[in-house]
């Protein structure tokens, strides 16, 4: 039972080191050409997933740097273009779940090339929001809209609803 003990400790401590470790954002980046804007879509899927897991609270100067890492590429970037809908973007009163939304969606156009479907892009973005604000939802306290969506997926009635506000 002991050996047991020390070993989910030890894998805690390994796991939470692994996670918090900083994202890097690229040295001395430039954004000025579409090709400038295409050799950053690694670091902008690596910084998206490591907002998503990184603890909230802590090294909050690095997540603000990361924050408008993030935002400066989604402003720019000639090959994502993202339509923020009021009735579907409803939590935008938690400033990091609307950038986490903004960077899912960006992922998605990223990993697939479609920057045409916005019910898959907000889909995407949304499933961002639900899996951060239950990974923070301690830090970040409760919000009943990103609440609501998680209930509206688990009865599968999540992309319809987004369909129809599309």
């Amino acid at each position: 039972m002991k050996n047991l003990f020390l070993l989910l400790t030890l894998l805690f401590l390994v796991l939470n080191q692994v996670f918090s470790q900083n994202f890097e954002i690229p040295k001395d980046y430039s954004l000025e050409t579409a090709s400038d804007y295409e050799k950053y879509e690694k670091s902008i899927v690596a910084a998206v997933d490591w907002l998503i897991e990184a603890p909230v609270n802590s090294n909050e100067s690095h997540r603000k740097e990361v924050n408008a890492f993030l935002m400066k590429w989604l402003t720019g970037s000639p090959s994502v273009s993202i339509a923020l809908t009021t009735e579907i973007a409803t939590f935008m009163d938690c400033g990091d779940c609307l950038l986490v939304y903004m960077g899912g969606w960006a992922k998605y156009v990223i990993e697939t090339g479609d920057n045409d479907d916005k019910v898959k892009a907000n889909f995407a973005g949304l499933e961002s929001v639900m899996t951060f604000y239950q990974k923070h939802k301690s830090e970040l306290g409760k919000n009943k809209a990103i609440e609501k969506y998680i209930k509206m997926k688990a009865k599968g009635k999540l992309e319809a609803f987004v369909e129809s506000k599309v």
